[in-house]
C-alpha cells in the first residue's frame, strides 16, 4: 500500500472545471472531485499527460447562481484510476470558500450517494 504524503485538507466538492492547456492548444470538461490549498483531484474528460501545465477554472454551480474562479496555474503530477492530481503553482487564496460551501453546493448533493475513495460526506 501506497503511503500517504499529503499533508494538506482535502474538502470533497463536486463541481465542474475546464483544463486549459496552451502546450497541447485545447481546452478539457472535467469534474471536480476534492480540493486542496495546493492542488485538487479531477476526474472525467480527456487526460493532460503528467507534467503539462495548465490552467484550471472552477465552476462552482449553486441553485440560484454560479462562482467562476479562474485562471488558477498548476501541473499534472500524476494520473491513476481516481483522476488527475494537479499541483497549483501558488496556493490557492480562495480555498476557504469550498470549505464553507461544500454542503451548499448543488453537484456535492447531487453527488452524495457516491462511493468515491477517500470521500466521506
Amino acid at each position: 500500500m501506497e503511503e500517504e504524503r499529503r499533508t494538506n485538507l482535502r474538502t470533497p466538492f463536486f463541481t465542474d472545471v475546464i483544463l486549459k492547456s496552451e502546450v497541447f492548444d485545447c481546452a478539457i470538461a472535467t469534474d471536480l472531485v476534492n480540493i486542496s490549498i495546493n492542488g485538487m483531484l479531477v476526474q472525467g474528460g480527456q487526460v493532460l499527460p503528467v507534467g503539462t501545465e495548465c490552467i484550471a477554472e472552477i465552476q462552482v454551480t449553486g441553485n440560484h447562481s454560479r462562482l467562476s474562479i479562474g485562471e488558477i496555474r498548476g501541473t499534472v503530477v500524476r494520473l491513476d484510476q481516481q483522476g488527475a492530481a494537479i499541483r497549483f503553482a501558488a496556493r490557492l487564496e480562495w480555498f476557504v470558500l469550498f470549505t464553507v460551501y461544500a454542503p451548499y453546493c448543488r453537484h456535492t448533493l447531487e453527488k452524495v450517494d457516491v462511493n468515491l475513495p477517500g470521500v466521506d460526506l
